[in-house]
């Protein structure tokens, strides 16, 4: 049963909430052709005995053309418009998922999925712009927390096609890929779906996301600083801690399942109480897990480990998209292409940065100053977000 301010919003905004739904259909079943992409790579390349560090430089080749392809998308929005951008982008996909089978290979498999961080970064600008400009802030909230559901439950389903095929014969998923990226623009919205304005970004208005939204963009670059870093380097403490590799994989699985759980509440929350509260509230709730672990001997074997890790990752999966909303929120429609593009990138640098300081930070102090930089980062973005609406009410 819906509450009745949505059943009252569902009533006289029909058409609004199609055209969302079709926006939701189409990412999801573009994600799903990524979710297969991303996880034939490096199986493949695992099959055909090369390092693991050739999945590595991949990945980071993708990452970093991503950081690039959030400065650009917003032109190629802008001179393309909505539909023409999504069509390029299936088309661009579709090939680069085809061009994998077609020149296999480490260094040629870099050179494409470079390609593909230009494509992804430029889309999802576009789409979560897209769907910025549907909603209101009584709703925007719960609607990029089913916007976050869906794009990881798609990309999950992705990975999981690959379990049930040989990796020496795949190669028919790379076409599989193409077919839901080309079919994915025809979901889109006809009618009642307004775009976002199409200005052009300048750097000025990248600029402007930081100095108005201050929020919003610690929000995006703290998901970046812990969901890219706690489950990436919580196997080498697991490891060190005698977890063994069984239960590592299965508190991964859970630290994702906390994000499906707890992502709707979080977010459903932010739209009836002010945004900056639910943030201090999620960066508090991601200090819960370090602060245990730091202060009770043995905790990965104990019956509070898994609750732990899915409270974690309940919470601090939940921080860009509360950034995201509290951004669409506070930006003029001129520059919301600019200010979602600058949050992308602003999640990105975090997502960059975080391991390679926490890893850092392992190498030097040991395994266990994990759970200290998660802790610290915790404590300090929950103390930046209520100092914020004590210097700044409104925003």
């Amino acid at each position: 049963m819906l509450p009745s301010h949505l059943k009252a919003l569902w009533s006289d905004n029909r058409a609004t909430f199609a055209a969302v739904a079709a926006i939701l259909a189409m990412v999801t079943l573009n994600q799903l052709g990524t979710g297969i992409l991303t996880a034939i790579i490096p199986v493949r390349l695992a099959a055909e005995g090369h390092p693991a560090s050739a999945a590595g430089a991949i990945s980071t080749v993708f990452s970093a053309c991503f950081l690039v392809g959030c400065l650009i998308g917003p032109r190629v929005v802008h001179r393309l418009g909505p539909t023409r951008t999504l069509f390029a982008i299936a088309a661009v996909n579709a090939a680069i998922a085809v061009l994998h089978w077609t020149f296999p290979g480490p260094a040629a498999w870099a050179a494409i999925r470079g390609i593909g961080g230009l494509a992804t970064a430029t889309y999802f600008v576009l789409v979560e712009s897209w769907i910025a400009s549907q909603t209101t802030p009584e709703t925007r909230g719960l609607i990029f927390g089913v916007y976050m559901v869906l794009i990881r439950l798609a990309f999950a389903l992705g990975q999981l096609i690959i379990a049930f095929v040989d990796p020496l014969v795949m190669t028919h998923l790379f076409f599989a890929a193409a077919l839901a990226y080309l079919i994915s623009p025809l979901l889109r919205p006809r009618t009642g779906a307004a775009s976002p304005p199409m200005t052009s970004a300048s750097l000025t208005a990248y600029l402007e996301l930081p100095r108005r939204a201050p929020a919003a963009a610690v929000a995006a670059f703290t998901h970046g600083l812990l969901f890219a870093t706690i489950p990436g380097l919580l196997p080498k403490w697991g490891i060190d801690s005698g977890m063994t590799i069984a239960a590592i994989a299965g508190t991964l699985s859970v630290m994702q399942l906390g994000g499906l759980v707890l992502q709707l509440p979080i977010s459903y929350a932010s739209d009836r109480i002010e945004r900056r509260t639910i943030m201090a509230a999620a960066a508090l709730g991601t200090a819960i897990a370090p602060l245990v672990v730091m202060n009770l001997t043995a905790v990965a074997s104990s019956w509070l480990w898994l609750p732990l890790m899915l409270v974690w990752g309940g919470f601090a999966s939940s921080l860009y998209s509360l950034g995201l909303a509290h951004a669409s929120d506070l930006a003029p429609p001129e520059q919301r292409v600019a200010w979602v593009s600058s949050l992308m990138l602003t999640w990105g640098t975090g997502a960059m940065l975080g391991p390679l300081a926490a890893s850092l930070l392992m190498d030097t102090f040991g395994p266990s100053v994990l759970w200290t930089y998660g802790l610290t980062v915790s404590l300090s973005v929950t103390a930046f977000f209520l100092a914020r609406k004590v210097i700044r009410p409104s925003r």
